[in-house]
C-alpha cells in the first residue's frame, strides 16, 4: 500500500511540474485534464477504500484527501485556472509522506482486528457454494456494499429457481393454482396462477411471487418468507437510487438470512 502512495505522490509532483511549465493561465490541454481526472479516480477507486479497510487513519484525515482529489476531478473540466490546479496539487502532494506514507509504514506490522462483518464472512461454511454468493462476498470485501446486496439476492433466487426446476415445474404450477383457488386463509388474496415450463420462463416470474409459491410448496414457512422478502426489498433499495443507507450490519443480516434460509437449508439442496 505504501508503494501505491509513493507512486501517487511522485505522479502528483510530475503533474505539478507539467502545470508550472504551462504559459497559458487556463489549463486547456486535454492530456493535463485527463491526468487530473486519473489521479482523482485512482484515489477513490483504489487507494481510499484500502486505507479505510486498514483503519490506520482518522476519518477526518481521509476526508481531507478525498475533498482534494474530488476538487482535482472537478477541475479537469475545460479551461479552469492553472493556479487552482497548482493550489490543489500542492495541498495533496506535500503532506502525503508525513501524513500517510510514514504512518502506514510504522503500522504495517500491526494487523487490525477483524470487523464483525469480516468475522461473519470467515465463519461461512462454504462461501463458494454459489458463484453469485462468492461474488457478493468479494464485492463486500472491497467496500461495494450495495453491489454485494444485489449479488447476494441473486445467489438466493438462483438456488430457489434450481430447486423448483428439480422438484418440477408442474408442482410449481399446480401449487400456484391451488393457492389462487383458496377463499380464506393465508393465501386468500393470491391470484397469480402460473404455467411455466422452463427455467427461462421461471426467471420471468417476479421474485415476490416466487416467494409466495415456494411457501405454498412447503419449502419455506411464513417467517422465512417474511425474512426473504426483506432481503429482496434491501436488494431493490441497493439497485435503485435512494437515500436509505446500507452498512456492514445491514449486509451481514442479509447474508446471514440468505445463507441460513436458502443456501444451507437442506430443503433447497440441489
Amino acid at each position: 500500500m505504501d508503494s501505491l502512495l509513493q507512486t501517487l505522490q511522485e505522479d502528483l509532483k510530475v503533474f505539478r511540474r507539467a502545470l508550472r511549465a504551462e504559459t497559458n493561465p487556463r489549463v486547456a490541454k486535454k492530456s493535463l485534464r485527463q491526468e487530473a481526472e486519473r489521479l482523482g479516480r485512482q484515489w477513490f477507486n483504489t487507494i481510499e477504500p484500502e486505507l479505510q479497510r486498514r483503519r490506520v487513519f482518522s476519518v477526518e484525515l481521509l476526508k481531507k484527501y478525498s475533498s482534494g482529489f474530488e476538487r482535482l476531478i472537478k477541475l479537469s473540466a475545460p479551461n479552469n485556472l492553472s493556479t487552482s490546479y497548482l493550489e490543489t496539487v500542492e495541498a495533496l502532494a506535500k503532506p502525503i509522506r508525513t501524513e500517510l506514507i510514514l504512518p502506514l509504514q510504522v503500522n504495517s506490522a500491526v494487523t487490525p482486528p477483524p470487523t464483525v462483518f469480516e468475522s461473519f464472512v470467515a465463519s461461512l461454511k462454504d462461501p463458494e457454494e454459489s458463484a453469485y454468493f462468492q461474488e457478493a462476498i468479494d464485492c463486500a470485501k472491497h467496500g461495494f456494499l450495495r453491489a454485494a446486496a444485489v449479488m447476494a439476492w441473486c445467489a438466493a433466487i438462483d438456488r430457489i429457481h434450481q430447486k423448483i426446476e428439480k422438484v418440477g415445474f408442474s408442482s410449481f404450477n399446480v401449487t400456484s393454482a391451488q393457492m389462487a383457488s383458496q377463499q380464506k386463509g393465508r393465501f386468500k388474496r393470491f391470484n397469480q396462477t402460473q404455467s411455466v415450463t422452463s427455467l427461462s420462463e421461471l426467471r420471468e416470474v417476479f421474485d415476490t411471487l416466487v416467494l409466495w409459491i415456494i411457501e405454498g410448496m412447503g419449502l419455506i414457512d411464513s417467517n422465512q418468507h417474511t425474512r426473504l422478502r426483506s432481503c429482496f426489498e434491501m436488494r431493490c433499495h441497493c439497485a435503485h437510487p435512494g437515500e436509505a443507507p446500507i452498512t456492514e450490519y445491514n449486509l451481514m443480516s442479509l447474508f446471514s438470512d440468505i445463507q441460513q434460509i436458502v443456501l444451507e437449508n437442506p430443503k433447497f439442496a440441489v
